[in-house]
């Protein structure tokens, strides 16, 4: 999931379709027919997007394709994850070729593919792989499972379906999108398929230590003070059952943190005893990114979809063009709307 912004939005006349799924060796054959891929994810991509990205390439290249690890944006890839073997991607806006194959993943619509919306209308064939609601139907084929925990869970039994030899590059890539988008196994996405997943990957030289400790165990000092500064503005509401906090650009910039180093604030504000919903504000100049989280029954999904966004019933997120003060108070209201019990606490 992203790191501010996990719902993957609809657009305007872009509407959910019925998704007849490939089987995973079909899909598997559409990606063996394919000499030249490129591969591309949402905008703000997440630990999924780029390790499903990553174990998918490698699986190609395995096979003699050419491949292409494209970045929905004009900007470098999160450094959070540059500890990972092979961690380049390629800005779309910078991709001039024209792939025999085109694979979306993790986002059911094309509105947050940003600059890769291009390479996708040129492709000569298009593929979505994704485990998110409300697939919209912009790709010529589509591989989804909304059990799945993770984008990297269907990757990973593409990997399986191959036959190739699998690589700990490939075990550690899909176990970086896996462990991240269940909050380290911790999320009600999290399920037995997801543990035995994770031990295959760990079977074929995923180390969970070092990658635990890359990803949630390796805070720099400013870091710290970010998260000081999200929890003295925290504010409760509902018995102390809901609440929000937020970050602004200024921050960043003040205390010299990575915008994409935010892996860490939405588990915090999650974390909280009592807690049924929670929601990270990210304020930049006239938008507010809004990151939910339910830890009960509540549908954060479809409240995001109120707004325009969506993701899952646990996880969700979506952009409000306004001012933070306007969209607390959008937050507000729609908080009194939800309906949660204590199913998962």
């Amino acid at each position: 999931m992203e790191t501010l912004t996990v719902g993957e939005t609809l657009t305007a006349g872009e509407t959910p379709a019925v998704a007849e799924t490939l089987t995973v060796d079909k899909a598997l054959a559409l990606l063996e027919n394919a000499k030249t891929v490129a591969i591309c994810s949402h905008v703000n991509p997440d630990g999924d997007a780029l390790g499903s990205a990553l174990a998918l390439a490698a699986l190609l290249r395995a096979r003699g394709c050419e491949v292409a690890c494209l970045l929905a944006q004009d900007r470098p890839a999160p450094a959070l994850y540059g500890f990972l073997n092979g961690y380049e991607f390629l800005p779309a806006s910078s991709y001039t070729a024209t792939p025999d194959l085109f694979v979306a993943l993790d986002l059911p619509g094309a509105s947050r593919l940003g600059d890769g919306v291009a390479v996708l209308d040129r492709a000569l064939h298009s593929l979505c792989i994704d485990h998110h609601p409300n697939y919209t139907g912009f790709t010529d084929s589509y591989y989804g499972d909304e059990q799945a925990a993770a984008t990297a869970s269907l990757v990973w039994d593409i990997i399986k379906e191959s036959g190739i030899t699998i690589t700990p590059d490939m075990a550690a890539y899909c176990y970086v999108a896996v462990m991240t988008d269940t909050g380290r196994f911790a999320y009600q996405n999290t399920n037995v398929r997801t543990f035995l997943d994770a031990a295959e990957m760990v079977e074929h030289g995923a180390d969970p230590t070092f990658i635990n400790t890359q990803v949630y165990g390796n805070k720099s000092i400013p870091l710290l003070r970010l998260e000081s500064r999200l929890i003295e503005r925290m504010s409760f509401s509902h018995d102390n059952t809901t609440v929000y906090s937020w970050v602004e650009d200024e921050d960043f910039k003040e205390l010299g943190v990575s915008s994409d180093d935010t892996e860490s604030l939405p588990i915090i504000l999650r974390s909280i005893a009592d807690v049924k919903v929670a929601a990270l504000l990210r304020a930049e100049k006239d938008k507010v990114r809004v990151n939910l989280r339910s830890r009960c029954d509540c549908d954060v999904g479809e409240l995001a979809c109120r707004f325009g966004g969506g993701g899952h019933r646990a996880a969700s997120g979506f952009t409000y063009n306004g001012s933070l003060d306007e969209t607390i108070n959008v937050l507000s209201e729609a908080f009194e709307q939800l309906v949660c019990t204590d199913d998962s606490q």
